[in-house]
């Protein structure tokens, strides 16, 4: 609440109704991360006999990708750091491009890579050491 007018009533009660909702997300988190445990304990586990086929394991690298972008969330929800946006844009750009399908092309990993080459431009460029958590 470093940045926050301490006596505007009105944007004291939107930091708490971020910070009620941050912790909305970091128990949907936890709970997906339970759910993600046992996709795994199913797969190679309980199944142990069969092959993890292509799919199986695109489907927990998803779901993982997934609870890392809302925990990259709550961190920017928490900070007001310029630098976090980056951070969960990073994220969601590479989950993009890691669970991108067999048959997608080559250009959607190039718009990828030049997307993140441009996050990285804007964090070297135009963010300062004292707004950049990085």
């Amino acid at each position: 609440m470093k940045n926050i007018d301490k006596s505007n009533i009105s944007l004291r009660v939107v930091y708490i109704f971020e910070s009620i909702l941050a912790m909305v997300v970091l128990i949907a988190v936890f709970l997906g991360t339970i759910d993600v445990l046992r996709m795994i304990w199913t797969a190679y586990i309980v199944e142990y006999h069969t092959p993890v086929a292509y799919s199986q394991l695109n489907d927990i690298l998803a779901q993982i990708l997934l609870l890392v972008i809302a925990i990259e969330f709550v961190v920017m929800l928490s900070l007001h750091i310029p630098g976090t946006i980056i951070e969960v844009l990073l994220y969601a750009i590479a989950r993009k491009m890691l669970l991108l399908p067999k048959s997608g092309g080559m250009l959607e990993v190039l718009l990828g890579v030049i997307a993140i080459a441009g996050l990285f431009t804007i964090r070297k460029y135009l963010l300062t050491k004292d707004n950049s958590n990085m």
